[in-house]
């Protein structure tokens, strides 16, 4: 008698265990990168004045208003971002963002940037034709509940800039 309730209990404990260790990859899989960078979506933000360039020597500079949202069932952290732009006359601008947002589920959030242009860059933004557009590449490292998401990228094409105190 006393080996049945030894096996009971164990056998009860076992199941107990394989119940907790299914559990655990089914919520890791929903939680998966994968799924994860599926479920967000990044944009510029519709506010006026989103992609800024100050063009005069004494403020050279740029601004970029990116909107971050998250499909996920399950909230999410930017950690930081990254982006570097690329206008089709050859100039390149970088910004970095070192302090995130969370974003709760199926929720917003705006994450500002700004980054210095130099004086070579500023030159080639200064020359560049009035219709001049940007390329910008978006890089981010996402946290969710299970994982550390380092290769989140998103490209944008051909978007216009707001140039101020613009040289020619």
């Amino acid at each position: 008698m006393e080996w049945i309730d030894i096996f009971v209990k164990s056998s009860s404990h076992l199941y107990k265990f394989v119940s907790h260790l299914l559990s655990y990859f089914s919520r890791k899989k929903k939680y998966s990168p994968e799924k994860t960078k599926q479920n967000i979506e990044v944009s510029i933000s519709a506010q006026e004045g989103s992609i800024e360039m100050w063009c005069d020597k004494y403020q050279s500079m740029f601004k970029v208003i990116l909107e971050f949202k998250n499909n996920n069932p399950f909230s999410i952290e930017i950690d930081r971002v990254e982006i570097s732009g690329y206008t089709y006359s050859g100039a390149s601008v970088e910004a970095i963002e070192l302090f995130g947002e969370r974003i709760e589920a199926h929720k917003k959030a705006r994450i500002f940037l700004k980054g210095k242009i130099d004086s070579a860059n500023l030159e080639k933004i200064n020359q560049a034709s009035n219709d001049e557009t940007l390329r910008l590449e978006v890089k981010a490292i996402i946290v969710n509940k299970y994982h550390n998401i380092r290769d989140y990228k998103y490209h944008f094409d051909r978007l216009r800039c707001e140039y101020h105190n613009r040289q020619k």
